[in-house]
């Protein structure tokens, strides 16, 4: 993976994870959206298709319903729910697309310590200002570090990076 590529992953990290967090919950429920509506399309389709009269048959025996169910026996399924499982595997790939940069980015991160973590995460991740993360390092780690101090921190995380995703 080109450092374009690494830094483009770890800028977009917390958009795709939001992004897949959204996504598990609308494909979840999508898919009980969907499995409900098959379990209702049978009832509701032979519940269509009896028609009760008390006229009499014409010479040739039609069974609707009998054929009806012959189709779903054999797996027959409505077009609108066709269309919903087409838009759940949309929504499963772009999901999968998204969990690999999330999937890398926390990979990656297992391999800094905890300066380099703070300083990748505030400033790369979360695209704090130098300031910010000036004073937030010295907040927790209780040491003063400068802009300069603290790009050659980013830096060096950075190039450890680099050499994992290769």
């Amino acid at each position: 993976m080109q450092p374009e590529d690494v830094k483009k992953c770890i800028s977009s990290y917390r958009a795709c994870s939001a992004r897949c967090a959204y996504l598990e919950q609308e494909i979840v429920s999508l898919k009980g959206f969907c499995e409900r509506l098959k379990n209702s399309s049978v009832e509701d389709a032979i519940s269509i298709t009896q028609k009760w009269s008390a006229m009499p048959h014409a010479s040739g025996v039609s069974d609707p319903t009998g054929d009806l169910a012959r189709k779903f026996a054999d797996g027959y399924i409505p077009d609108y729910i066709l269309e919903i499982e087409r838009e759940i595997a949309v929504l499963e790939d772009e999901y999968k697309s998204k969990n690999t940069v999330i999937v890398y980015v926390e990979s990656w991160l297992k391999a800094l310590n905890d300066r380099e973590l703070f300083v990748v995460k505030s400033q790369c991740i979360n695209g704090m200002f130098w300031r910010e993360v000036i004073y937030g390092f010295k907040e927790k780690f209780g040491e003063f570090y400068t802009q300069q101090g603290l790009k050659k921190l980013r830096d060096r995380a950075m190039m450890k990076i680099y050499e994992i995703a290769k």
